[in-house]
């Protein structure tokens, strides 16, 4: 019988680096094996559990310095991010504008789990984004961290993984979407991975790259 993709992937695991943030033993071999049937040559882990400064910080840069839409499932973000704008308009200094979004994020309805994920306590999933590319969607400012062939085995490697082990994914639209647990989260991969029992590995709230 001949080798099958995914027992060629297995063996090449151990030689693609999984590189930026850190994440737990676990997930990292699922990137491991991930990237091995896309053929990847490593991955670049941005963005895990985040503490409310960092979510202020990115939301200044995403939102009020640069003009991306806030399309968030709690309406109140949309709120916040315009009063930041309103500030950021009126010459208010960066500073006095993030401690206004720290302040907002702390405070509001749902708590700041309900802003992002990546603010949540989560016990058995863990959750991380993974780079896609950076920089606007398209033209020559754009800079991949996969190529569009490179992303889309990448997704199809993991929606065989859904939603056994991968919960839940986020990825661009460009990509397209097939299954309940996908959702538009442009410039990553937002994974999140259903943990064992046995293998948890509890980190701290760390800091991100945007």
């Amino acid at each position: 019988m001949g080798t099958n993709r995914h027992s060629v992937a297995h063996h090449a695991t151990r030689h693609i680096p999984i590189i930026g943030l850190s994440i737990s033993a676990y997930s990292n071999q699922l990137l491991r094996e991930l990237a091995a049937e896309a053929q990847l040559h490593s991955v670049n882990v941005t963005s895990v559990r985040r503490r409310v400064p960092d979510q202020a910080a990115i939301f200044y840069k995403k939102h009020v310095l640069e003009p991306n839409a806030a399309n968030y499932k709690n309406s109140e973000v949309g709120k916040l991010i315009n009063r930041a704008r309103e500030m950021h308009g009126r010459g208010r200094p960066k500073e006095e504008v993030q401690a206004f979004l720290i302040n907002a994020i702390e405070s509001i309805h749902g708590g700041p789990g309900s802003v992002s994920n990546h603010l949540g306590a989560h016990i058995f999933t863990e959750i991380f984004d993974v780079a896609h590319y950076s920089g606007p969607k398209s033209g020559p400012g754009r800079r991949n961290a996969m190529t569009d062939t490179e992303a889309r085995a990448f997704l199809a490697a993991c929606r065989e993984r859904m939603p056994s082990i991968i919960t839940r994914l986020g990825h661009s639209a460009e990509l397209g979407f097939e299954l309940p647990g996908e959702f538009a989260d442009e410039k990553c991969f937002h994974f999140e991975v259903r943990q064992p029992l046995y293998d948890k590995l509890e980190l701290p709230a760390t800091t991100f790259t945007v």
